[in-house]
């Protein structure tokens, strides 16, 4: 690239003479102007920054799982009682119940400015959460 076709690249209306006088500018822009068939456009999608760039072994997710699995059922039979009951009872919100009932009369019969300062922990916490999820997402070029 000599310097009138460094001109040209940078004012094309102003320098449109050079396109008759070189050759290798003609087919480059000939090729640029061309249209472009999407459907020969090969493109693959690159991994998300966020899972690490990497490849994913499925079978090694689904080992641990599997993993996990017998490991329960392995305390569950120690223990003596059924997977069933487990469950049961660790979806039961018996417990937490009597927790959340015991911080909200705690709350109650706090006085006025614990009340107040609360309320106004409250709004900070959540005006915080909601500015950070109206903040613009960061794409994979920032």
């Amino acid at each position: 690239m000599n310097d009138t076709c460094r001109r040209y690249a940078e004012d094309p209306e102003g320098n449109a003479a050079h396109l008759r006088d070189c050759l290798a500018c003609r087919e480059i822009y000939a090729l640029l102007d061309r249209p472009v068939d999407a459907k020969n456009i090969d493109v693959a999608v690159p991994f998300a920054p966020w899972e690490g760039a990497g490849y994913r072994s499925w079978p090694l997710v689904i080992g641990a799982a599997l993993a996990l699995t017998a490991i329960a059922f392995a305390l569950c039979a120690a223990a003596g009682i059924s997977p069933a009951s487990a469950i049961a009872t660790g979806m039961s919100a018996s417990q937490w119940r009597v927790y959340i009932i015991a911080a909200a009369e705690a709350l109650r019969s706090a006085s006025p400015i614990w009340q107040v300062a609360f309320g106004f922990g409250f709004l900070v916490v959540n005006t915080v959460l909601v500015l950070l999820l109206r903040r613009a997402p960061r794409g994979i070029d920032a």
